[in-house]
């Protein structure tokens, strides 16, 4: 029985899979070069016991530093993020996975998600569609990317920085500050940046699954041996929302081990000079206000090109709408369009249509009636066809970018 403090816990929607999800932090290397990630994962524990361990439920938000530096990245002032959400009476929320939990020995192995996130995102802007596939029975590695997109990520230089908690910040580079650079070159440049950081990533699960002894740098009480044999080597799955959209094709155009795609409201613009070259599955879910001409334009090249293509579109949603941030703090983007898709409906539509498409083209998860269901009972928010929006503010006058 929760305690009357646990009680009190803000948190994101429960997931929606069968399976309650465990949540470890993974980081490799004392080196710039290695890897950071969240993982999230199925684990034995009954679904109706999921409140029973919400003291070991993950925050979504890490530490202060990433705070104050949302704030820069999206210029800000500090103390709107600090100080607003108590004056509403808006505690810390919390993501409903348990901390280091074990993972599920139920199935023989699993399918294995690789997630980038967007420009000035971090590895926990989409918790809720990560924490939600591992509930349907996917690992779902969520990248932290050092290619300086992140408002701040770090790493530990050396054993002694970790175990002292001193870690080596890198910070976000504002485009706008870029002198004497091309911001297409810029932005294709980094996302060749993440591109290596997922392939690492892959390489190191698939080490791990393997029997190769890998150490993490963070402390954390689940033991990587468990993931030994539990990845399914021809389940792989490319995924990303906005800038980790692109990276995410990119990643499967340029690796065939991935066998599908996942792109939710990806920003194609750092795509526009590659050739088209990938045949596995691409799924797109949009949102509708994000999308001007030219990322439509780039979408359509690719959902033309020759393999299995889908696109939906999620009506009366903003770019945010694809994260967390609409469901904990509400709308910022696109205050012209004043009737919004509930951002839990948006999010469960979001992650449903995702799990139908794995279904259908992978066979994972095995069963999807609960998101067909879900997809039909709201079918009205959706259709399956890019949007053309024009009623659009500029970005740089809102609270998030994505």
């Amino acid at each position: 029985m929760m305690n009357k403090e646990q009680s009190k816990k803000l948190h994101l929607p429960f997931p929606t899979g069968p399976h309650v999800t465990g949540c470890m932090e993974l980081m490799t290397e004392y080196s710039q070069e290695g890897c950071f990630a969240r993982v999230f994962y199925p684990t034995n524990i009954p679904s109706d016991q999921l409140n029973k361990y919400s003291d070991k439920w993950i925050p979504w938000i890490p530490n202060k530093m990433y705070l104050k530096e949302f704030a820069n990245a999206l210029h800000v002032p500090y103390f709107i993020f600090k100080y607003f959400p108590p004056l509403l009476g808006q505690a810390p929320y919390y993501i409903p996975t348990i901390c280091d939990a074990p993972i599920s020995d139920k199935e023989q192995s699993y399918p294995l998600v690789i997630f980038s996130h967007g420009y000035a995102a971090t590895r926990f802007v989409c918790s809720d569609y990560c924490n939600t596939l591992a509930s349907y029975g996917f690992i779902v590695a969520a990248i932290e990317h050092r290619d300086k997109s992140s408002p701040v990520t770090f790493y530990y230089d050396s054993p002694e920085s970790a175990e002292q908690d001193n870690p080596t910040r890198i910070i976000h580079r504002h485009f706008h500050k870029t002198k004497n650079s091309d911001i297409f070159t810029l932005t294709n440049s980094q996302m060749k940046i993440r591109h290596r950081e997922c392939t690492k990533l892959l390489n190191t699960f698939l080490d791990i699954n393997a029997g190769v002894s890998v150490r993490n740098v963070l402390k954390s009480s689940f033991d990587l041996n468990q993931f030994n044999n539990k990845i399914d080597v021809n389940k792989i799955i490319s995924s990303g929302f906005s800038f980790g959209g692109t990276t995410a094709i990119y990643n499967a155009s340029q690796d065939s081990r991935y066998k599908v795609a996942i792109i939710l409201d990806g920003w194609m613009f750092p795509l526009k000079s590659e050739p088209i070259n990938i045949l596995q599955p691409i799924l797109f879910v949009n949102t509708h206000t994000f999308h001007i001409s030219p990322n439509i334009n780039l979408i359509q090249q690719y959902l033309h090109s020759k393999g299995v293509r889908k696109l939906y579109t999620l009506k009366k949603t903003t770019h945010e709408s694809s994260t967390d941030t609409a469901y904990m703090h509400g709308h910022w983007l696109d205050l012209q369009m004043l009737k919004k898709l509930d951002a839990k409906t948006a999010l469960n539509l979001q992650s449903s249509l995702v799990v139908q498409f794995l279904h259908n083209t992978i066979g994972c998860p095995t069963n999807s009636d609960n998101a067909q269901i879900f997809i039909k009972e709201h079918s009205d928010n959706l259709i399956e066809d890019v949007i053309h929006y024009t009623k659009r503010v500029k970005r740089k006058l809102t609270v998030y970018p994505w």
